[in-house]
């Protein structure tokens, strides 16, 4: 019986500008981009690259959604104050 490590997602270890480039490049080409990643590299990697891409879209939301309940808040508060 042999120990084999998890699969690990090598797009989640890109940085930033790496991923930025990537992804940019998917979403600009989109049908066609999945389909000659899947021809090139298979489908672990085309998963692995949707996976990324999809967990960057939630957290960029989620980053987006606290900023605007946190402007949104203080903007509320601040007409509160002014007004009492």
């Amino acid at each position: 019986m042999t120990d084999e490590l998890p699969r690990q997602n090598s797009f989640l270890a890109l940085r930033f500008y790496e991923f930025a480039v990537v992804s940019t490049l998917v979403l600009t080409f989109f049908p066609m981009s999945l389909v000659v990643c899947w021809l090139a590299f298979g489908t672990a990697t085309t998963r692995d690259l949707v996976e990324a891409m999809i967990k960057d879209w939630v957290q960029t939301m989620l980053i987006l959604i606290g900023l605007l309940i946190l402007v949104f808040g203080g903007a509320v508060w601040g007409i509160i104050e002014w007004l009492f």
